[in-house]
């Protein structure tokens, strides 16, 4: 540590030798950098901040109903895409800009110089924007930020209308073609079924389904069409029969249970049932019994000695037939009935193959014609819409643009930072100097010790001889290192008055600004 100590103090006295080159480099690089800090022209910098408030009443209410633009995101693109070259050629126009430009080149200049002096700076929660832009004229400074604030306005609502309009045009031109569509496939779906009338699924179910039930019916007929024909032969044999007992001169009579003991027993059982339910002066009860009674009545007319019932045999033989009769009737129709049934099972098998590409014809219009109803209505849907949110969008409520901030005519400059900058140049003057002066004593090397004259030789040193300072060396050194001091302050004040010359120079500018205003 020692030895770095001692090496660095060398160095110093090194560099003390040459103290005036490092003063008269200082004093240059100051004087130099003072003077280029204040001929830098003064930048005036004008701001604007505006508040987008996306919060409205309507958007809850409108939920559901109306397309719902995410006006958040919105504003975040305009805010990307507010220093484009379309925005800025406007703001150049607005500005008179342009007219100072007479070449593409030129143009390009101004462009590049404009993107570069404007900064637009946002707050992630509170959507607060801040358009800032300095210029070394404040009115053109004021201009260009009014420009760029009336541009981020306009153009976030203009766009939600120009997406509206163009949506809303976009679905009536999709509304009209698949209107189109539709009719073609309904008269394509009506004439497919007024050709296939009586072949179409819905009549009755598919054809396998249909055929199924034909065979069915059928099947079914002709076991009804075998019992009765069984029947009718079963009556003709009783008919024959009483047939040939029949007595052309003298009918025969015989003894039978006849129709009215029949139906005196049916009334009775029906008595008895009612007895078990009601008593004997229920108006059915007695409604029952006075029938029995006249039916009883009617027998005993018709008893013969005997006390037998008589029953003619040609009524039997007239029964028969009456019985047979209605047999024949029941074959006549049963008859027709499964012809029928056997020629539509025909035609279904003669159909079989037909009628399933009749479904599938079916199926493919009925899809065709569904696929363009829901897409029609969905349309028709989203164009109500479009429209309400235009409405709500047209009432200036869904997005509010409140400028906090309005643009001012900058008084103060902003800028450059000439006090930073005059403290750099000192600082750099002063280490400039200081390398000056270090350099020029590494390329003139001097031995101050022993030590460092072994260093170099390799000899022994034996002993050396110190300096005797008299009096008048004391007094020549004295008034050089008062010089040395008083130049170094000199340099300082020389600093104090630049640092007061310009607050001067911006106090001017603001009092200047401020008489203006008054």
């Amino acid at each position: 540590m020692k030895e770095i100590l001692q090496q660095i103090f060398t160095q110093i006295r090194a560099g003390w030798r040459y103290r005036w080159y490092a003063m008269m480099v200082a004093w240059l690089v100051a004087i130099l950098g003072w003077f280029a800090v204040l001929s830098l022209p003064d930048k005036y910098e004008a701001n604007a901040r505006v508040y987008v408030d996306t919060d409205s009443m309507l958007r809850p209410l409108l939920k559901g109903l109306a397309i719902q633009t995410n006006f958040t995101q919105r504003i975040k693109l305009m805010t990307k895409t507010l220093l484009s070259r379309p925005n800025l050629e406007k703001v150049a126009r607005e500005t008179d800009l342009d007219l100072q430009t007479k070449t593409t080149k030129e143009k390009e200049i101004l462009i590049n110089k404009l993107r570069s002096g404007i900064k637009l700076q946002a707050t992630r929660r509170d959507n607060l924007y801040t358009i800032i832009y300095s210029n070394n004229d404040p009115k053109l400074a004021k201009d260009v930020v009014q420009s760029l604030l009336t541009i981020f306005v306009e153009t976030a609502l203009g766009d939600t209308r120009q997406d509206s309009d163009t949506a809303q045009r976009f679905l009536d031109q999709q509304i009209s073609e698949y209107e189109s569509r539709l009719i073609k496939a309904e008269n394509k779906l009506t004439e497919f079924k007024r050709k296939n009338v009586g072949s179409l699924p819905g009549q009755g179910g598919n054809v396998f389904q249909r055929l199924q039930t034909a065979e069915q019916q059928y099947a079914q007929v002709k076991l009804l069409l075998n019992e009765a024909l069984k029947k009718r032969d079963e009556i003709m044999k009783q008919l024959i029969e009483a047939k040939a007992t029949i007595n052309t001169d003298n009918a025969p009579t015989t003894t039978t249970v006849s129709p009215l003991d029949t139906r005196i027993l049916a009334l009775q059982q029906k008595l008895d049932d009612l007895l078990l339910k009601y008593t004997d002066l229920h108006p059915a009860v007695v409604e029952l019994r006075e029938k029995i009674a006249v039916l009883e009545n009617y027998k005993k007319k018709n008893k013969t000695a005997s006390g037998k019932t008589v029953v003619p045999i040609n009524t039997l033989y007239e029964q028969t037939k009456l019985e047979l009769g209605k047999s024949e009737a029941e074959i006549a129709t049963l008859k027709v009935r499964a012809l029928d049934y056997k020629n539509r099972l025909i035609t279904l098998q003669k159909l079989v193959n037909i009628l399933p590409k009749v479904e599938t014809e079916l199926k493919r219009l009925n899809r065709d014609y569904l696929i363009n109803k829901q897409n029609y209505d969905a349309l028709v849907s989203r164009r109500e819409s479009a429209k309400m949110s235009e409405s709500a969008n047209s009432t200036g409520d869904n997005v509010k643009f409140k400028v906090i901030d309005p643009p001012r005519l900058p008084v103060i400059p902003a800028g450059p930072k000439r006090m930073l900058f005059s403290v750099v140049i000192l600082m750099l003057a002063l280490v400039i100097g200081g390398g000056v002066a270090f350099i020029l004593s590494q390329l003139n090397p001097v031995i101050y010790d022993r030590q460092a004259l072994r260093k170099l030789t390799g000899l022994p040193v034996f002993g050396s001889v110190s300096r005797v300072w008299t009096s008048e060396l004391l007094l020549k050194r004295r008034i050089e290192v008062g010089v040395f001091v008083v130049s170094g302050i000199g340099l300082l004040i020389i600093f104090a008055l630049v640092v007061f010359l310009q607050n001067y120079a911006g106090a001017q500018e603001m009092l200047k600004g401020l008489r203006g205003a008054v």
